[in-house]
């Protein structure tokens, strides 16, 4: 007994022992209880489940630990909110963690309604790793085994809003889209259509310019109506920018112009236009006939690039299965595209002076405006340097049609000459520097180099793809989907990724650039799997998974891409 106190009194007399006793005697640190760390809500829309969880501070969730069960059918996330932070931990070694709010979508298709168990498991930083937790999910049955996108696009602005609120949205959405770069083109169409008729009252302005705008709603209804039932496996935006159909809506703009020219009159059926036109002349029926053609044809083909509003659009309206409010919500978006140019064509009307002999000067133009329409669309499949040579070539007719080798009499008349002349001189250098390959517009004479130098791996293969990006343990993946008929694509790689400050930036990722241009079967269905429907688009994926951590969409300037990427896979 003695000798147990006298040992005890020499440990207390070594003062590297107290700091011993002081460890066993501190409290431990004190952990939040599970359902506080990692507070989760769900909620089901046709075809997917989604999980929301709001983790707490000091606390992270395992990439790998978050799965869908259906018995023995296990599903794994197909969207993230936001991309994981690489970490070592003591459990499961270098896994992918989440800290702070994460949303995640599965696809739920291939289950049947009933009950299915959402698992997920977390750890805190200070020490204490959580038991796997399971929250029991009743599947519903529009859950299940749907025909809808495999990726849940959530839109905040759409999401939970009454069908009116929706359709409302997407006018809205259309006032916008008149604004941007893939709309403008409409409206030297919109301007040959209305102001290349006879005399353009106000009145007549205004009915031209709601025909024409009813077509071009009309026909993004049924392309709404179309996602809505089939979803994003119709890649509607695809087929229509294929070389086959590019090629005959060109030649449909040729035609149209020929009209303009006066060739031929584009008329309605005589007993469609006697009725139609009862109280107009005989002409005005084929002519509300040809503007509803020419709106039908502007929203097909006009946009040469899937703007980043449109995709996600069409991205919610595919998770809807609702047909009805696909088509009326698109309805509604092409009548907000439409409203700026109705009021263009109905004001625009009133400037104008009285008809004569001016009003087939106008048609002429116009006409050119159509033809140049169609180089542009059909330019997507052919080289840069053609395409200058096309411009050239329109530009010197252009300028012989309006007198540039004429004298002028007038004041009006040499303004006119000496516009038409600048016309004539610019074709002969444009066709100059197309014979030496060159392809600039604005500066057809400045050298061209024959392709930009970007690091990107090319390929046509999906499977190539998937290889690359597995193969690819240590490093983020930059998927570009291209295609030779997108011209936003060609203006984002000469603007962005032939920059070397881009190529900095982004040199943390493998850079991989995937061909659509022949739109296989393959990339269809690589396409429908990524809920994408059409380029310029690019997505990042994770390193040694298919699972993508972000995505941007449409055309972007240096700055917004650089600003997007570096939130979506922060350079390490």
């Amino acid at each position: 007994m003695r000798t147990g106190i006298w040992f005890l009194l020499l440990l207390l007399s070594f003062p590297s022992h107290s700091s011993l006793l002081d460890k066993l005697t501190q409290s431990e640190p004190e952990f939040l209880p599970v359902e506080q760390a990692f507070p989760v809500t769900y909620s089901q829309a046709s075809g997917s489940i989604s999980a929301h969880w709001e983790t707490a501070s000091g606390y992270y969730l395992y990439q790998h630990r978050i799965f869908l069960t259906q018995g023995e059918h296990r599903l794994e996330p197909v969207f993230w909110s936001a991309p994981g932070k690489p970490k070592y931990d003591d459990a499961f070694g270098d896994v992918i963690a989440f800290y702070g709010d994460l949303g995640v979508s599965f696809d739920t298709r291939t289950l049947d309604a009933g009950n299915v168990t959402l698992h997920y498991q977390g750890c805190a930083d200070a020490g204490l790793c959580y038991p796997p937790q399971r929250l029991r999910i009743t599947l519903e049955k529009s859950s299940a085994a749907g025909d809808n996108a495999p990726e849940t696009t959530d839109i905040p602005w759409f999401s939970g809003r009454s069908a009116g609120a929706v359709i409302g949205l997407f006018f809205l959405l259309g006032l916008g889209l008149t604004f941007t770069p893939c709309v403008l083109p409409m409206v030297p169409i919109l301007t040959s259509v209305v102001l290349g008729q006879q005399t353009p009252s106000p009145l007549r302005g205004f009915l031209l310019s709601l025909v024409y705008v009813t077509g071009m709603a009309f026909t993004y209804a049924a392309a709404g109506l179309a996602v809505g039932l089939l979803g994003a496996g119709a890649n509607l935006q695809v087929w229509i920018q294929s070389p086959a159909v590019l090629s005959v809506f060109a030649l449909l703009f040729v035609l149209l112009a020929m009209s303009m020219f006066g060739l031929y009159e584009l008329q309605l059926p005589a007993f469609l236009r006697n009725r139609l036109n009862t109280m107009s002349q005989k002409q005005e029926g084929g002519r509300y006939g040809s503007v509803l053609i020419i709106g039908v044809l502007s929203a097909l083909v006009v946009s040469p690039c899937v703007s980043a509003p449109l995709a996600g659009a069409l991205a919610y309206l595919s998770t809807t299965g609702d047909a009805v409010l696909g088509g009326a919500a698109l309805l509604a978006l092409g009548f907000g595209m439409g409203t700026p140019l109705i009021i263009l064509g109905t004001t625009g009307a009133r400037v104008l002076p009285k008809a004569g002999i001016w009003m087939d000067k106008v048609k002429y133009l116009f006409g050119f405006m159509l033809i140049g329409v169609a180089l542009w669309l059909i330019g997507r499949l052919m080289p840069d340097a053609w395409l200058l040579g096309g411009y050239g070539v329109l530009a010197i007719s252009a300028g012989i049609v309006f007198g540039a080798l004429k004298p002028a009499p007038s004041g009006v008349g040499k303004v006119i000459r000496f516009i038409s002349l600048m016309t004539f001189i610019y074709g002969v250098i444009a066709i100059a520097g197309a014979l030496q390959g060159n392809k600039s517009f604005l500066n057809p004479l400045e050298p061209h180099s024959s392709e930009p130098a970007t690091p990107f791996i090319h390929t046509t293969s999906v499977s190539e793809v998937h290889k690359i990006i597995l193969a690819a343990e240590d490093k983020p993946v930059m998927l570009d989907l291209y295609a030779d008929w997108c011209i936003s694509c060609k203006v984002m790689e000469e603007e962005i990724f032939a920059d070397s400050e881009a190529q900095d930036a982004l040199g943390h990722l493998i850079w991989v650039q995937l061909d659509l241009t022949d739109n296989t079967e393959e990339q269809r269905q690589f396409l429908q799997d990524q809920a994408v429907f059409g380029p310029p688009t690019i997505l990042f994926f994770q390193p040694g998974s298919l699972k993508t951590i972000g995505r941007s969409v449409g055309e972007r300037d240096k700055e917004q891409f650089l600003l997007e990427a570096s939130d979506m896979v922060p350079a390490p």
